[in-house]
Parts: structure tokens; sequence; C-alpha cells
């Protein structure tokens, strides 16, 4: 539990230069990525690893939130494809269990993220369609900006026990 009680937004990455991402550690997020849960075990996922400089300023312009893309040495791109599958209602806790697994196992191997969300706004999807000439049943859901934090990420706690209600609301 110390990752998941540890773990902050990092928006501030060191230099991919002096502090780079080892490609074992990007696997390493993504076996735990492709561990979480899905509907059915439907795997409904892609990822794409960005490493390309001018692809990691393109995804920075994604959103108003995606500004701390820009400083990462690494960008995961975290698709839904929703061909051929059996339980097509929940591509997106599938995505959602998988980018968790990601950012808990990044705070193990000592690197910051960050989630952006892209799905489900319309023109955040279309912007990374394009970047990446994906197919229209592959949707983009988030991207994870991923590198050895400059600063402490904040941190909260955010356990409130009067959400917690037993046996009735």
């Amino acid at each position: 539990m110390d990752e998941i009680m540890k773990r902050g937004n990092t928006r501030k990455f060191k230099d991919g230069k002096d502090a780079p991402v080892a490609d074992e550690a990007v696997e390493t997020l993504l076996r735990a990525a492709m561990q979480a849960r899905t509907a059915g075990n439907q795997t409904p996922w892609h990822f794409i690893v960005v490493r390309n400089e001018a692809l990691i300023k393109a995804l920075a312009h994604n959103s108003m939130t995606a500004g701390p893309v820009r400083k990462a040495p690494v960008v995961l791109v975290l698709l839904g494809d929703e061909r051929g599958l059996s339980f097509p209602e929940s591509w997106t806790m599938d995505l959602a269990a998988a980018a968790e697994n990601i950012l808990i196992e990044a705070e193990h191997l000592g690197l910051g993220t960050q989630w952006i969300s892209v799905y489900p706004h319309a023109d955040r999807i279309r912007h990374i369609r394009s970047l990446f000439d994906l197919p229209l049943e592959v949707t983009p859901f988030c991207i994870i900006p991923v590198g050895y934090p400059a600063d402490r990420p904040i941190r909260l706690n955010h356990f409130d026990a009067s959400r917690i209600h037993y046996d009735t609301f």
C-alpha cells in the first residue's frame, strides 16, 4: 500500500538526457498495465510508447492540462480497441485499471507520472487519432508522461471516513 499512499502527480521531470527512463522500466510499466482486470478477459488495450521529441511536444498540446507532457522523456498513450469485444461497454473501465497499475508501478520504480485524460473529449481524441493515424475503432483513452521527478509531487490523503456507509446510505 506504500506506493498507493505515496503516489502523486508529477508536473516537472528531470531532463531525459540526464535521467533517462530505461526500456526495461517502460516494459515493467506495460507488464503492470496488462495485469489489470478486464471484463471477460477481453484485454481491449494497445499502448504507444513515445520517445520522439516532436511527438511528445505535439501530445503536450492535446489539452490545457497536458503541459507536463512537454518535458517528459517518455509518454505512454493508452488506447482502447473496440473491435470484437464481448463487453464493449466496459473497455473504459478496463483501460482505467491498466492506467492505475502503471501509476502505482511507476511509483514503485521511483518514476513520476500524471494521468492526463483524453477520453471522452472529442477534440482530444481527434488530435491523438490524427497524430498516430488510428483506425476509428481504436480510441485514445489517456496519456501518461513518465520520467524522474524534478521535485517532490504533492501527495494528498483523500481518506474521508464520512464517505463510508455500512448497510445503508
